[in-house]
């Protein structure tokens, strides 16, 4: 689909090391955006990884 690649609520779950309730509060809470068809619920990798950019926090040089 426009060479967008989607992801499984496993896949984000591994990728994120959380489990599939805090997935499910993730989108309870507006965090992730996701695309539910047919009652599949799916999450486009370019949404996934733009949360993680601007959420980023380098560490501090000590």
């Amino acid at each position: 689909m426009n060479g967008e690649i989607y992801l499984s609520g496993e896949d984000v779950c591994k990728l994120l090391h959380v489990s599939k309730r805090t997935l499910q509060q993730y989108r309870d809470d507006s965090i992730l955006p996701y695309v539910q068809i047919a009652g599949k619920i799916i999450y486009k990798e370019s949404d996934i990884l733009t949360i993680l950019e601007r959420n980023y926090v380098s560490a501090k040089p000590k």
